[in-house]
């Protein structure tokens, strides 16, 4: 035991990671990424409705589709074929008005998936008295509205991401070579976006004040870990054979339930590294 401690305290990094794991069991954190799957599930339909109204006023025609269809790229086929006729369907409602009038209904309960994080990294943090209900949700309303807005318009014809892309399909249009500058730039690009939404969700959600440098530590290894775990999910699903044997029409609902959990368990992990730098920093010289 004494020889594993000196082995968790020799190599750089892995006395956190070791600590983080550790606090993550404590937390029951595994609990709090089943709930934010859960809610993920519930908000997805009505944050697309936002999303795509969002876009028929600050965007170009067809952001709400392209902002869906390069998210859907990143997840395991199993997972993508599942949402993506949902996704569909829901963007191709002509119905605006139902978006309008229940604009309101329509932003709450496409918050309600923040609200979750906001619970589970709160958790991490060892936040014990949080802000009280309203406040909690007008917080969690407002990075709802101003997050889907910056989104969109990130996607928006007048931004450089388009043209990145319009510049790979070229590249892979000239050659072989131009696959694998694709995919590296892909999932650079994917790494880069991911590590700043979780280092926003970490400064922003939890219910204490925290700074750029003490949230990019777990923003760094939370993209990181999930790239890894889209990564592996995807080539584990494509080898052991057809879902549908065990779950039969559910497959394409658990694949999607399990891609949501593992993603929700490197954000809480990231933020659970953040909470170990932090608890430790007064003690550093």
């Amino acid at each position: 035991m004494e020889g594993l401690r000196r082995v968790r305290d020799a190599v750089p990094g892995l006395r956190v990671f070791v600590f983080a794991f550790m606090n993550y069991v404590r937390h029951q954190s595994a609990n709090q990424a089943g709930s934010v799957a859960f809610s993920a599930v519930l908000a997805s339909c009505p944050l697309l409705l936002f999303i795509s109204a969002a876009a028929a006023y600050i965007g170009q025609p067809g952001a709400a589709a392209e902002l869906a269809s390069q998210i859907l790229s990143f997840a395991p086929p199993a997972v993508a074929d599942t949402l993506r006729p949902v996704v569909d369907e829901v963007l191709s409602q002509r119905n605006r008005a139902l978006v309008t009038v229940g604009l309101f209904f329509t932003i709450w309960a496409a918050s309600s998936g923040m609200q979750a994080v906001r619970t589970a990294l709160n958790k991490a943090y060892g936040v014990e008295q949080g802000l009280a209900f309203w406040s909690a949700r007008i917080k969690v309303i407002l990075f709802t509205v101003i997050g889907t807005v910056g989104t969109v318009l990130a996607f928006a014809s007048i931004v450089v991401m388009p043209y990145v892309w319009m510049a790979l399909d070229q590249a892979v249009a000239d050659g072989g070579e131009g696959v694998w500058l694709r995919d590296a730039v892909r999932y650079s690009v994917a790494y880069g976006v991911l590590t700043s939404l979780y280092a926003v969700l970490y400064g922003w959600l939890p219910d204490i004040r925290q700074r750029l440098w003490t949230v990019l530590p777990g923003a760094l290894v939370g993209a990181l870990l999930w790239l890894g775990a889209a990564t592996l999910l995807s080539y584990t699903l494509h080898n052991l054979g057809d879902l549908a044997l065990v779950y039969g029409s559910f497959a394409g609902l658990v694949a999607t339930l399990v891609f949501l959990y593992v993603s929700a368990v490197t954000l809480i992990f990231g933020a659970e590294i953040n909470g170990v730098l932090r608890s430790e920093a007064p003690s550093r010289p």
